[in-house]
């Protein structure tokens, strides 16, 4: 008898319910994909065409992506973005569209109005709450906060106060001679670079620490503190370009940041903590059997910067510090005094020595006025001497020792610019490093000429000079 063949039934509902399931996710990515797309392109289209800062010039891809645009310029092409945007304004005009939100202003007059006192422009958050400390007296973007701050350490720069540091400073000086005059005995060549910066490293780390980190004395003139320092300002146009990921870094618990983000600014406060707890056990040390120029060599070798913020009588409208919000005050301080100063005496040294006509003059009216080696030269008498004031102004002028940008946000009211209502929360930016070269101010900007502060234009050149920009903002040590 035939028997008919047993067929086993075939369950296609798995089979079918995980190709659904796989398609099914495929499409809801693609979704996603064109929903992200769609968005970009709408944002693209709103930002360019637009947005209320549509009106201004500018490239097409900053008014588009602000990361993309600041990352092509500063990495790809290696730091050039103040460059490239210096001939955007020159093809341009004053006013750059630089990102979706922010202008970039290339105008003494716009400048002192936006830096009068007075004035309701503030610093940008979004750019030095990842380039600074927060509540420093540099980082700090709220004008009540700082203006308490700026108050409690203005003593420590006063011009009394500068004028004690002298003898300080002289050491110094005559430690670096005697460095390049042992490298002259020895036929060997002096590294301007590295040298200088290791002179200010110490003379400003005696201001804030009272004593030298002993930058001077290392045999090729490098500290750890310099490289230190050096290594967090490479961090700076990353961490403003993508603050996203530097928040992200920063709101990470310390042992998981230093191995995901490892940057150099945390080790440095560390190093600064260990120094400050240092010299505050020190400080509590009683004296014995120490008088008359030794005693007051010790005195001497106080800090007013870290006596003024930890001394309660002096905490009238803000608390008293500690170590790790001292640390952050005095990396501040080191980073805002020690590239900008060595910049400026790198700038000097290059330009007179390539001007056989300025170092002349320079020499005679140093030699007249100080014939003798062993003749002392003060402050007081250097200040006095016509062509070597021109001098110090016009390398400051040229070397612009602040040369990045600048940005501001623009006041709750707007701001009027050139007769049009700019909106309020934009971004205002501007750069000491174009503005000290503004034709309207300098004649032929890019040529070292002391001769412009000896007419009777000066006073006018005061004004219109950035270096240690203006207003409630200049820098601490400007005198």
């Amino acid at each position: 008898m035939n028997t008919m063949p047993k067929f086993e039934s075939l369950d296609f509902s798995n089979q079918f319910q995980e190709s659904s399931g796989t398609a099914l996710l495929f499409h809801a990515f693609l979704a996603s994909v064109f929903l992200y797309l769609c968005f970009w392109i709408v944002r693209a289209f709103y930002r360019v065409y637009l947005h209320p800062l549509s009106r201004y010039p500018g490239p097409l891809a900053a008014a588009f992506s602000k990361p993309w645009y600041e990352w092509y310029w500063n990495y790809y092409q290696k730091g050039q973005l103040i460059f490239e945007i210096e001939k955007q304004h020159a093809k341009l005009g004053p006013v750059v569209r630089i990102a979706p939100n922010e202008l970039h202003i290339n105008d003494p007059d716009v400048f002192q109005d936006m830096t009068k006192v007075g004035s309701r422009f503030t610093k940008d958050p979004s750019f030095y709450d990842f380039i600074t400390f927060p509540n420093t007296s540099i980082g700090e973007t709220d004008p009540v906060k700082h203006r308490i701050r700026r108050l409690v350490l203005t003593p420590a720069f006063s011009p009394t106060r500068v004028q004690e540091l002298a003898p300080m400073v002289k050491e110094n000086v005559d430690l670096l001679l005697q460095r390049f005059e042992s490298f002259a005995e020895n036929g060997s060549p002096v590294n301007i670079f590295t040298s200088t910066k290791a002179f200010t490293m110490d003379v400003i780390s005696k201001i804030v620490f009272g004593k030298e980190l002993g930058c001077i004395q290392e045999p090729d003139f490098r500290n750890q503190f310099i490289e230190y320092l050096h290594d967090t300002f490479e961090m700076g146009w990353p961490a403003t370009t993508f603050p996203n990921l530097t928040r992200l870094s920063l709101s990470l618990p310390d042992w998981i940041a230093d191995r995901l983000f490892p940057i150099p600014l945390m080790e440095f406060k560390k190093k600064c903590i260990k120094l400050i707890e240092d010299y505050l056990n020190d400080r509590n040390v009683p004296i014995v059997g120490k008088t008359g120029k030794q005693a007051r060599k010790n005195e001497f070798n106080k800090s007013v910067v870290i006596d003024t913020l930890v001394d309660p009588s002096s905490a009238k409208d803000h608390s008293v510090l500690n170590a790790s919000e001292l640390a952050e005050e005095v990396i501040m301080l080191l980073s805002a005094g020690n590239d900008t100063t060595s910049n400026a005496m790198i700038s000097g040294i290059y330009q007179i020595l390539r001007s056989p006509e300025v170092y002349k003059r320079l020499n005679d009216e140093l030699m007249v006025n100080f014939p003798m080696l062993e003749n002392e030269i003060t402050y007081e008498r250097a200040k006095t001497l016509p062509y070597l004031s021109a001098v110090i102004k016009e390398i400051l002028r040229y070397s612009s020792p602040l040369p990045a940008r600048l940005p501001r946000v623009v006041p709750p009211e707007g701001y009027n610019l050139y007769g049009h209502h700019v909106p309020p929360s934009t971004i205002m930016v501007t750069s000491c490093y174009l503005l000290n070269r503004h034709e309207s101010c300098w004649p032929n900007p890019d040529q070292f000429s002391p001769d412009r502060w000896l007419n009777n234009d000066s006073a006018r050149l005061d004004k219109y000079m950035t270096s240690f920009y203006r207003g409630t903002r200049q820098c601490l040590g400007k005198e």
